[in-house]
């Protein structure tokens, strides 16, 4: 193990542990704190337990690669569950934007924003996120990368890399960025339709669910850009297939994506 190895993975490590110390204090105040049980409050507290999870398993992830060179027989496994925690931290977003959705744009239908609904989006969103990554773990496409010493599914497999991008980054965010230009529609035209009086009001609630649409927004879109790094590897990979791959690919963009969840937490 070189001094890149080293490095990289303490890095990782380091980014982890922060990230799970944030995710932690925010669990914690919220266990704790009664006043704080609100759908809103208890819907960031899904996201919370899901970069939890994520921080823990880079983390661990990052140990077996200074203890090993983690081609074990649960290296597949471990590329599964870094797969499957990443899309349910974007995923844990998305019933966040939903549920601002059903208050700002469906107020009238206040059924839309009981604790039964929510419940009911927010199993379907774990189930999702768990069961997403099955067939690239069954069909054994998450294999090992000997360079960057993780398991993962290859830049070279088009389909498996396009199918797990599709759940973990580009449906979110597609999500988030629609329901986002609907609030926004939805607010200017709650604006022209309403008289100065009531309009007052009504700006100060939408500008304050904007806000809190726009800060999911940038959280998503902050840690799509720690994936670029990924991204261009890719590319790289397909427009370039008979160029010499580089080892360190995947590593640079674990680095990268673990440094994102762990500012994602502390946001």
């Amino acid at each position: 193990m070189d001094i890149l190895d080293i490095t990289s993975s303490l890095c990782m490590v380091l980014c982890s542990t922060f990230g799970t110390i944030c995710a932690l204090i925010f669990i914690i105040i919220v266990l704790f704190h009664h006043q704080f049980h609100t759908i809103t409050i208890v819907l960031a507290f899904n996201s919370a337990v899901a970069g939890l999870i994520i921080n823990i398993i880079c983390a661990c992830q990052a140990i077996y690669q200074l203890k090993t060179d983690g081609n074990d027989i649960l290296c597949s496994f471990r590329g599964f569950l870094l797969h499957a925690a990443s899309g349910l931290l974007y995923q844990t977003l998305c019933v966040q934007t939903v549920h601002r959705l059903f208050v700002v744009v469906f107020a009238a239908q206040r059924y839309l924003r009981s604790k039964q609904v929510i419940v009911c989006i927010t199993i379907f969103q774990w189930l999702l996120s768990i069961t997403f990554g099955i067939p690239a773990l069954i069909l054994g496409r998450i294999v090992y990368q000997p360079g960057s010493r993780i398991c993962q599914a290859s830049l070279n497999d088009l389909i498996i890399f396009l199918y797990l991008s599709m759940f973990i980054y580009f449906c979110p965010v597609t999500i988030i960025i629609s329901i986002y230009i609907r609030i926004v529609h939805f607010a200017k035209q709650r604006f022209v339709s309403t008289n100065i009086h009531q309009s007052v009001a009504n700006q100060l609630r939408q500008r304050r669910e904007l806000r809190f649409i726009r800060r999911l927004l940038a959280i998503a879109i902050v840690i799509s850009f720690m994936s670029f790094p990924y991204l261009l590897f890719f590319l790289r990979a397909q427009f370039f297939p008979t160029t010499e791959s580089l080892p360190y690919a995947q590593r640079v963009s674990f680095v990268s994506l673990s440094f994102g969840y762990g500012i994602w937490m502390y946001d």
